[in-house]
């Protein structure tokens, strides 16, 4: 079997099927190829979660085609939520067209955000995610508020996990000790998470990443939640085999113009 994994989308449309596209699992009218409709065919695709909410105030200004996004603006606000209803249902429609099995969406914590009246706006350095928040935005479309609530918060094939967040139930439980206990955590500390559970080998999003992948709980997790930065994008093809796993990363990496200093000016000497 073989799975092909996207960490955290956050609304970018584009980047999402820039990835499928090049992994030969969509084609330009964005709908999927033979790789993953054949009825013998071994690739799965699974994505990390946080499909929703842009991680920026100039990701949100892309997005809505504003010079600068204001999520207290009305306008601005119901312009967010319109374009990432599309893009969900968008992302509904490619799955609906596969069987059972072959697309997993994961639950990430903005995806519940999304969902839970009861909690209130997420936020990302200076912006307030306030899409579909009651007194705020309008409303999730009943169809799409159904879907997202029917997507598993892991999934398990072969010894391997695949989270948002971590290996371990609380990790992905999106409640407000979440965010107070700081559940990511476990990435920092000196000691193997996938011990005691039946996991080989965990893949996870959510902790944002610059370069590619990280690698957490002494070599046992890989981090991958790349796609946040510019134009850099990156994505996982994990091979299942008896042995044990084959994983190669794939994608734009590092993207970045990085200025030479100014050229010296030569001054003259001065006069004797």
């Amino acid at each position: 079997m073989r799975l092909v994994v996207v960490g955290d989308i956050h609304a970018q449309a584009d980047k999402l099927w820039r990835i499928l596209r090049e992994a030969d699992l969509a084609d330009d009218a964005g709908r999927p190829t033979d790789r993953l409709t054949a009825e013998d065919g071994d690739v799965r695709l699974v994505l990390l979660g946080d499909l929703v909410h842009a991680k920026s105030r100039e990701r949100y200004a892309d997005l809505t085609a504003v010079r600068r996004y204001d999520e207290h603006n009305p306008r601005h606000l119901r312009k967010a939520e319109a374009a990432q209803e599309a893009f969900l249902r968008a992302v509904m429609t490619f799955q609906a067209a596969l069987a059972p099995g072959r697309m997993i969406i994961l639950l990430g914590n903005h995806d519940h955000n999304a969902l839970d009246d009861d909690q209130g706006p997420l936020r990302t350095d200076d912006v307030s995610h306030l899409e579909w928040k009651a007194a705020y935005g309008g409303e999730l479309p009943a169809d799409l508020r159904a879907w997202i609530a029917s997507w598993p918060r892991e999934l398990a094939i072969e010894g391997l996990h695949l989270a948002h967040v971590g290996p371990l139930p609380e990790h992905n439980t999106f409640d407000q000790g979440f965010y107070l206990e700081n559940r990511r955590r476990w990435i920092y500390e000196e000691r193997d998470a996938l011990e005691g559970t039946p996991y080989r080998l965990g893949v996870y999003g959510h902790t944002p990443v610059r370069g590619g992948v990280n690698i957490a709980s002494q070599g046992r997790a890989i981090l991958l939640d790349t796609n946040g930065h510019g134009e850099e994008y990156a994505y996982l093809e994990v091979e299942l085999a008896p042995q044990g796993y084959r994983v190669r990363m794939r994608g734009l990496f590092f993207d970045e113009l990085i200025a030479r200093p100014a050229a010296p000016v030569d001054e003259p000497l001065p006069q004797a």
